[in-house]
């Protein structure tokens, strides 16, 4: 089957405040995208709004559509249990839950229902070694997730996402909490990720985004300024709003 994400139309509210404003794109299957843009413009509302987790603030309003392969996830009756699912979420600092290191990667499998529990320690072996944690904790599956080091922890929340078999990975500045080392092994990470997951990514460096995205999105006080693939964009902005925030970021 041909996955495919659109936004048609997307305006968000925040109570009286206009996040964002009408926002149509096609973002691109299998690849990465990157959002870039000042602080407050609109980046992880926009991000939110791709799985519905802005729906957990209740001042926020939505109007518009969000296509997945075809169907729109704001329609009435959509199961967002199964959005979400379909679409996951790495966040800016880890967040391991406060269970074992196998429990965690398991956790959203047994929401889901998701095989027996003899089916569900390959999960979890399949899942760790695809972020490569699998040699540095399989000999403590069973100690908390806590006690890992930051790195480790963001991909066991990496392999938690993906353990649920997404189609969609977004990032909201996931690497903005680890230090140097950690953060590359999280980029590196997903550039393996990319032709098994459409992702999309929110990053205030630019650096990062022009080594990781194949797609940008720029945007600018709740707008989408200008988007193109990211050779064109970096080399050859259309936009005198996007050259001149490039020309600020880059120097």
């Amino acid at each position: 089957m041909q996955h495919s994400l659109a936004v048609r139309d997307l305006n968000v509210w925040y109570g009286e405040s206009h996040a964002l404003k009408n926002i149509s794109i096609d973002l691109p299957i299998h690849q990465i995208t990157a959002i870039i843009g000042p602080s407050g413009c609109g980046k992880s509302t926009f991000l939110k709004s791709l799985n519905r987790l802005l729906e957990l603030n209740e001042m926020v309003r939505v109007e518009g559509e969000v296509r997945v392969d075809g169907e729109n996830i704001y329609a009435p009756g959509v199961d967002v249990t199964d959005v979400r699912t379909r679409i996951g979420m790495l966040a800016q600092k880890p967040f391991p839950l406060p269970m074992s290191i196998y429990d965690n990667v398991a956790y959203g499998m047994k929401i889901h229902g998701m095989g027996s529990n003899g089916k569900l320690a390959g999960e979890v072996e399949r899942s760790l070694r695809a972020v490569g944690l699998w040699n540095e904790v399989s000999d403590r599956l069973k100690a908390p997730a806590t006690g890992l080091s930051g790195g480790q922890q963001q991909r066991l929340c990496l392999a938690r996402a993906i353990a649920v078999e997404p189609e969609i990975l977004l990032c909201d500045e996931s690497t903005a909490s680890l230090d140097p080392i950690a953060a590359q092994g999280i980029e590196s990470l997903l550039l393996e990720l990319r032709g098994q997951y459409t992702l999309v990514i929110v990053t205030h460096n630019i650096a990062q985004a022009r080594r990781l995205a194949d797609y940008v999105m720029f945007m600018w006080l709740g707008e989408l300024v200008e988007h193109g693939p990211a050779a064109e964009f970096f080399t050859n902005p259309k936009n005198e709003l996007t050259r001149e925030y490039l020309a600020r970021r880059i120097g």
